[in-house]
């Protein structure tokens, strides 16, 4: 009996101890799968918090993204306001004079000009021209061994915009004064005045006014060149174009004293025994341009009056023609025919148009011009004047000149 109890508990026994072991697995099994439930809650709170906007001070939610930075801008450079132009012409000349010898040459012209731009409303201009002491003319002379030509300082001047209308320029600059289709029977468009000038523009009326030195001297008065101009500039019913109004000029301290840049010459102006100037100059100047198209091209028609109101003879001068067509594209033409009778004491000799008449007053005759556009921006023009010169000085003859340009420019 007590063996079958023996047997029986070590049965029990054996039967028991799996039983444990498959209960202690059980409650194993039960504990990891709490901890897995409370992981994948811990987990889902989490992405939960992190998909839900963050709340920031003020009650202002925001969403989690990075800030980058804008792109700063690029610093300004000096060149963004300074502007460079420049042109190059070739001429081959020819000339007739009845009193010399037929002449041939070829010249240079060389230009080149800074603009910089230092305010809004206010620019500077420095500019080189090829040419040695001359007014009105860069032209250089190819020849003389092969030698240097001499460069000098052809601009040097402000531009103030005082307000949108009114601008004042101060220095060495082109002339402020309009000219009817920029021809110039009383000012070449070499020639670059010197002191100070206004201009002025408001809707249809425009404005220019000048005080410039035309000759600075230590001992006597300086000869001041005081201008005063007006005009219309507009478009009439017709659709025509029209500008049209009046200058006034007045060169101070002339009579009795050396022409201007050429003492001993007066460039067509008379002069009296002493070589002095015979007349003083007060000029009064009208002038007109009509534009209108023919054909689908434009066409300028224009007239320009001078007279000296300082002189007793030889003292007025007339131009007048027009334009056809305009030569500023590639494969463009234009055409031109110009008469000009300008008397030697109308306007001041040494301002005159360089190439008419030998570049002084005292002449008369006939131009006629053409230009066209080559491929590349090479501009090729010819000008021919037959005239005559010299009737205020009793040497009338005649004298005809032939201009053929190259020019480039950028």
């Amino acid at each position: 009996m007590k063996r079958v109890l023996s047997i029986l508990t070590a049965l029990g026994c054996f039967i028991a101890v799996p039983l444990h072991a498959q209960m202690d697995q059980a409650q194993e099994i039960e504990e990891l799968r709490a901890q897995i439930a409370l992981l994948a809650d811990r987990l889902a709170r989490i992405e939960q918090s992190a998909a839900e906007p963050v709340e920031v001070e003020d009650a202002v939610e925001v969403e989690q993204v990075a800030v980058v930075p804008p792109p700063q801008p690029a610093a300004a450079s000096w060149t963004d306001n300074v502007r460079l132009r420049g042109d190059l012409r070739y001429r081959h000349e020819t000339i007739n004079d009845d009193l010399a010898s037929i002449r041939h040459r070829h010249r240079i012209r060389a230009r080149m000009n800074v603009t910089a731009d230092l305010a809004e409303n206010m620019s500077m201009v420095f500019g080189l021209s090829s040419g040695g002491r001359t007014n009105d003319s860069g032209n250089q002379t190819l020849g003389d061994g092969f030698s240097y030509k001499p460069i000098g300082v052809d601009l040097a001047y402000f531009n103030w915009g005082v307000t949108d209308d009114l601008n004042l320029m101060g220095g060495k600059m082109p002339s402020p004064f309009f000219r009817p289709t920029g021809y110039h029977l009383i000012y070449d468009s070499d020639i670059r005045p010197e002191g100070l000038a206004l201009r002025y523009s408001s809707g249809s009326f425009f404005g220019n006014a000048s005080a410039f030195w035309a000759e600075e001297r230590s001992s006597e008065p300086d000869s001041m060149l005081f201008g005063l101009q007006g005009g219309y500039r507009g478009t009439l019913a017709n659709g025509f174009g029209l500008t049209a109004g009046v200058s006034y000029y007045e060169t101070t301290h002339t009579q009795g004293r050396a022409p201007l840049f050429t003492p001993g010459s007066g460039q067509g102006n008379q002069l009296d025994a002493n070589g002095n100037y015979l007349y003083g100059f007060s000029e009064i100047n009208l002038f007109g341009e009509l534009r209108f198209e023919l054909g689908g091209q434009p066409v300028t028609l224009f007239a320009d009056y001078v007279r000296n109101t300082d002189a007793d003879a030889f003292d007025e001068g007339l131009a007048f023609g027009g334009t056809y067509r305009s030569a500023s594209n590639p494969g463009d033409w234009s055409l031109a025919y110009i008469y000009q009778d300008l008397e030697a004491n109308a306007v001041v000799g040494a301002f005159t148009d360089s190439d008419f008449a030998g570049g002084t007053s005292d002449g008369s005759g006939h131009t006629l011009r053409a230009g066209y556009v080559l491929p590349g921006g090479w501009n090729l023009a010819v000008r021919y004047v037959i005239g005559d010169r010299g009737e205020g000085a009793g040497l009338k003859r005649d004298y005809n000149r032939l201009m053929a340009d190259i020019s480039f420019s950028y």
